[in-house]
């Protein structure tokens, strides 16, 4: 069983995008081992949406959909007891009918601070072309961590790291100086430089320097750029990677594209669930 930091109490949650994958323990190993603080909790959160068309068969399935995302949560419950130092009355289970969209509205999500954490299945070019995860960079508002190619090793080769103020958050800097305190990795970082003095840009780029110290620093400065083709050109390679977005309410990747979130696709020949 592993112990757990017991510094910086703080009132952020985590919170675990869940998926029906093997992912989901990556991501709950990421999350202990550099965003738990001392009594953090932990929140994990499965959507299932109740088909609303197609025959009375598929409609009548509602009830198994529900269930299914309760015992896989339950079950992710048990091995993070299992496996961590931490109370039960710490995990607390989100089983939420309908998609990450609606969720993301919710006052279960926009009345608390949280840390998102969420690991995918896919790496490389996938990821950059996938609108599901761009639409979820969108809608998180707060600092949230993607994982790809981890596949069950907490080794971490290189990343990426989003802000858009030149003053990154306390909550990205901590995370960045576990990190790289365990691993030696490459981080590409994008520095807001527009209307920004050189000495402002410095101030920024020495300020991430202060806080990974064992780790390679690759400075992109923004300009105009919202970021997202800094964000295609990172996520595009393969690796075991991280890519990290600080709290922005206001982003926009994904302007003018479809909600994809949680698509349910009910056809004649069965139920696909689309993953991230």
């Amino acid at each position: 069983m592993h112990l757990v930091s017991e510094t910086y109490p703080s009132n952020e949650k985590i919170l675990i995008l869940a998926d029906f994958s093997d992912r989901n323990w990556d991501a709950i190993q990421f999350a202990m081992n550099y965003l738990y603080k001392a009594n953090s909790e932990i929140c994990i959160v499965q959507t299932w949406q109740r088909p609303n068309f197609g025959s009375s068969m598929v409609r009548d399935l509602s009830p198994y959909l529900q269930e299914n995302t309760e015992n896989e949560l339950e079950g992710l419950k048990r091995k993070l007891l299992s496996h961590y130092s931490l109370s039960a009355d710490q995990i607390h289970l989100l089983p939420f009918e309908g998609d990450l969209n609606t969720f993301f509205k919710s006052k279960l999500y926009t009345n608390e601070n949280w840390q998102v954490v969420m690991a995918l299945n896919e790496d490389g070019y996938r990821v950059s072309e996938n609108p599901k995860i761009v639409e979820v960079i969108d809608k998180v508002g707060h600092p949230l961590y993607i994982l790809s190619g981890l596949q069950g090793t907490k080794f971490i080769a290189d990343g990426f790291v989003l802000s858009n103020t030149y003053i990154p958050s306390q909550s990205i800097l901590k995370a960045l100086g576990n990190i790289t305190a365990q691993n030696k990795i490459l981080f590409q970082v994008c520095v807001n430089s527009l209307k920004q003095s050189q000495q402002t840009i410095e101030k920024s780029k020495r300020i991430y320097e202060d806080n990974c110290r064992n780790a390679r620093l690759l400075f992109l400065e923004l300009g105009t750029s919202t970021g997202q083709q800094e964000f295609n050109d990172f996520a595009k390679e393969k690796g075991t990677r991280v890519m990290i977005f600080d709290q922005n309410r206001y982003r926009k990747f994904s302007s003018g594209l479809k909600s994809y979130l949680d698509t349910w696709l009910v056809r004649s020949k069965g139920i696909i669930i689309g993953n991230y």
